[in-house]
């Protein structure tokens, strides 16, 4: 009897075993299905910051609650972890920590800002995890496609368990951009605040427009429109059948012979304009890039395709965009036709970024990091001009680079620089590494990492690369590690945005949401061993504690441009009126929602320490009316909060792009929500004391069918209104 229990113990164990080290590969591998076997060596994309207005320095995002992979500590002993040809091993939470990046914005913000579902996002995080296990390897042997393919199965089935319920609808879901490739998207629009195209040159005409305008780029699937939302209704040509009756505006963009789609017609600066950029393309939202001289650049670096790194670099203006960007040819590069500049180039990177380079002969230029110039994976900077004419020699189509010589960044070690979102500032780039191998050589340590996870993967360096013009024509910019920086701080705390564009300063903002609050923290990473500070925000005569939903939409970090410069926090938070218990039925005609701001301000050269002071603040009621019995229209029916994934006007609204800029005729800096119902008319709030006043209280139609909205306000300076969440008022 006491032979039998032993066999049969024996037995169960090596099941439970077997069971244990095979059963979870052959489940996801039933399930999940296999994605795109592409072994170029491309990485998957990094998360890219973008900037929407001219004083804008950073935004940010993730709603304070961190960035990581929400899979459960043990799933580290679901993986191989033995050590790679190098001797390293790799935890799964970091292992595939960029992917897990990606996901999590994609589950707060992807709806909003892109229009991805859960099924979208779930899929990127897979294509995303089986580009990173060909990198990042375990064992001494090279990763195989098909245990690529497995692996990248658990850690999508591992996050689908882990985090589930954590995909937002909208009635949560709050814009924010982060892709630098949005190529599952069916459409998004997108909204950038630039300086006047034409009030410089012609300054009678445009005399009552304000200092800044708002484009709005409407993106169907990579085919491109924009519209000045804010422009006055002035038309740009007169009529005229005579192609040499330039007007200023069009001789400003370099047209000296009007084309004939422009003949016989009165274009006006409101008008929808087509963007034609090259097609067979797929193109994501413009980079704003203001340069020393204060000129406004929109740049797409547009991908050909996810198979290569290939990137079509397009450069406008305001002035352009809004008057004629038709090529002659549809291609990408000069021959096109002088309307936009082009320049196609590989740059061995999946998210490149322009920068201005303070002293070269071309003032911008594409750039990336990139990990595939050598088999070792140490960390190189690639460049391009981003205007110079592609050559047919000497490789000129493709990016020069240079590797960094520093230990710190080779044989893989810097693979966590492209986890986070980079930093350009003119001549300077800076990136946050966390590290993604065990750093410890003792045993023990090592079976207790792998037993109970690295949750919060806390070790990194921060990167400063300082960018130089190059030494030879046509060489790659002169680029060096500047300084790497140590750092033992949670990515809890990501993202780490920048509070100034400043070269060389290092401060960084981090928002930390808890239960009932949100806090703002400040990292300096000039010090020798950074750490998490609290950043003081004053209203009234005391200090205020925000809260959390105040954390849900992005914060904007403005640095004014004034003699004296400010640093300005701009917080908004939204919430639609909905009546509990109450069914929404399809002869709803009214749906409203309160949005609030909140902006705090301290001077730019204040020491870190000094708290930022509220200075403005609005509550505003915003109420919908429509024609009933159009529930198949998103912009004609009342949000259902038993379905989520369907939209209506209140809660896009409350998802909305934020933007702030010099775009009312008030002075000073208004605050403007672009409305996806009533897309040529966007609520703008403008500054009026210490408080903001909407600049239209009433837009719409009367139809049919109707579709009308109101906005009224009112001060919001009252401590205990922004420390709880918004008590709802129903039409």
């Amino acid at each position: 009897m006491f032979r039998k229990v032993i066999r049969w113990s024996i037995a169960l164990i090596v099941v439970a075993v077997l069971a244990f080290a095979y059963l979870p590969s052959f489940i996801t591998d039933s399930i999940y299905k296999n994605v795109d076997d592409i072994t170029d060596g491309e990485m998957p994309a990094t998360v890219t910051a973008f900037q929407s207005g001219p004083d804008v320095v950073s935004t940010i995002g993730g709603s304070g609650e961190g960035l990581n992979c929400s899979l459960p500590p043990w799933a580290n002993i679901l993986f191989d972890g033995g050590k790679d040809s190098s001797q390293k091993r790799h935890l799964v939470l970091q292992r595939f920590r960029q992917a897990c990046v990606f996901h999590d914005l994609c589950y707060r913000h992807g709806l909003a800002t892109y229009g991805y579902n859960q099924n979208d996002c779930d899929r990127i995080l897979q294509n995303a995890a089986f580009r990173l296990c060909v990198y990042i390897r375990n064992s001494s042997q090279e990763s195989s496609a098909a245990r690529c393919q497995t692996d990248s199965k658990m850690v999508l089935a591992g996050v689908s368990l882990g985090g589930y319920d954590a995909y937002r609808g909208w009635d949560r879901s709050t814009y924010f951009e982060f892709d630098s490739d949005p190529s599952r998207s069916n459409g998004f629009q997108v909204s950038r605040v630039v300086d006047h195209p034409f009030k410089a040159i012609l300054p009678a005409k445009y005399a009552d427009d304000p200092d800044q305008v708002i484009l709005m780029f409407e993106n169907l699937r990579s085919n491109l429109a924009v519209t000045c939302i804010t422009c006055a209704t002035v038309p740009v040509l007169e009529w005229t059948t005579d192609p040499n009756a330039v007007s200023a505006e069009l001789r400003a963009v370099g047209v000296t012979r009007l084309p004939d789609v422009l003949l016989k017609r009165v274009p006006m600066l409101t008008e929808t304009m087509p963007v034609w950029l090259p097609p067979r393309r797929r193109h994501a939202a413009p980079h704003l890039l203001v340069d020393g001289a204060g000129k406004n650049h929109l740049i797409w670096m547009s991908r050909n395709n996810s198979e290569n790194s290939i990137s079509c670099v397009v450069s406008a203006d305001a002035a352009r965009l809004l008057t004629n960007t038709l090529p002659t040819r549809d291609l990408c590069s000069v021959d096109a036709g002088p309307s936009l500049t082009r320049v196609e180039v590989d740059m061995f990177a999946t998210s490149p970024l322009p920068m201005e380079v303070p002293g070269s002969s071309d003032l911008i230029y594409a750039t990336s990091a990139s990990p595939q110039k050598t088999t070792e994976h140490h960390l190189s900077f690639c460049s391009r001009s981003a205007s110079r004419k592609v050559e047919e020699t000497d490789h000129d189509d493709r990016s020069k680079c240079v590797t960094f010589p520093e230990t710190e960044v080779r044989n893989g070690a810097a693979l966590g620089a492209f986890q986070n979102f980079p930093l350009v500032r003119p001549g300077q780039q800076i990136y946050f590494a966390r590290d993604i191998a065990l750093q410890t050589d003792s045993l023990l340590t090592a079976a207790r990492q792998r037993a109970f996870g690295n949750s919060f993967s806390p070790e990194g360096a921060l990167l400063v690369i300082d960018v130089a013009p190059p030494l030879v024509a046509k060489g790659p910019l002169s680029a060096r590690l500047k300084k790497i920086v140590r750092f033992d701080i949670d990515d809890r705390f990501d993202p780490m945005m920048p509070i100034t564009r400043k070269v060389d300063d290092l401060r960084f903002l981090s928002l930390e949401a808890t239960k009932s609050n949100v806090h703002l923290r400040m990292i300096d990473f000039a010090k020798d061993k950074p750490s998490v500070g609290n950043v003081q925000l004053m209203m009234g005569n005391g200090e205020v504690e925000l809260d959390r939903s105040w954390a849900e939409r992005p914060v904007l970090v403005l640095e004014t441009r004034d003699a004296r410069p400010r640093t300005k926090l701009v917080f908004s938070r939204g919430e639609v009126a909905v009546q509990a218990g109450k069914p929404v039925t399809s002869d709803a005609t009214t749906e409203a929602l309160t949005l609030q701001t909140l902006v705090f301000e301290r001077d730019a050269a204040a020491p870190s320490n000094m708290p930022f002071v509220k200075s403005a603040g609005a509550a505003c009621q915003v109420v919908y009316e429509f024609a009933p019995n159009h529930t198949d229209w998103p912009c004609y029916r009342a949000f259902d909060p038993e379905r989520t994934m369907r939209a209506s006007p209140a809660t896009r609204m409350q998802a909305s792009q934020m933007l702030v800029g010099r775009f009312t005729r008030a002075g000073g800096h208004g605050i403007a929500f672009p409305d996806l119902c009533l897309k040529s008319e966007p609520i703008i709030l403008a500054p009026q004391g210490s408080t903001f006043v909407p600049v239209s209280e009433t837009a719409g139609w009367t139809g049919p069918p109707r579709l009308t909205r109101t906005v009224k306000c009112e001060p919001l300076d009252t401590a205990a209104v922004v420390s709880r969440p918004i008590a709802q008022k129903v039409p």
